[in-house]
């Protein structure tokens, strides 16, 4: 097992851009209201943010779904968290906010917002609707 949560596993596939994504250049986000972990809803709404979505909060005491390291881009969310909160002041310093952002609900990500001391809040999409809405690919 991987104990070095800044480093993925070796010989992880790597994911391709197959263009799902393609029309959110440029896009202004919608005015959608999501569950932080801190208890409050946030909406991106005339702020500077960086927004990193991520599909599974693991736990450490619980096995992740038998083939989640072979799909393509699904493994690595802690050390993507880890980089995130390594840059967190530099974010900062650029008067941006910072979120991560799952479809778990708001008391499920806190588990990991406080085991890897996150200096910033995650957002809960556990209805789809930023998903639905921005029209995101998903796996």
């Amino acid at each position: 097992m991987n104990q070095n949560l800044n480093q993925l596993p070796a010989g992880l596939p790597v994911p391709m851009d197959d263009g799902q994504a393609a029309h959110l250049v440029g896009m202004r986000l919608p005015d959608v209201s999501l569950l932080s972990t801190n208890g409050q809803n946030f909406s991106f709404n005339h702020e500077k943010i960086v927004i990193y979505i991520y599909p599974l909060t693991g736990q450490p005491e619980l096995a992740l779904t038998e083939g989640w390291d072979e799909i393509p881009g699904a493994c690595g969310c802690t050390p993507q968290a880890c980089d995130f909160s390594a840059h967190y002041q530099q974010c900062q310093g650029l008067n941006m906010r910072v979120f991560g952002l799952s479809t778990q609900t708001s008391e499920y990500q806190l588990e990991l917002k406080n085991r890897l001391h996150l200096p910033f809040d995650l957002l809960s999409n556990v209805d789809f609707k930023l998903k639905q809405t921005l029209n995101l690919p998903t796996f």
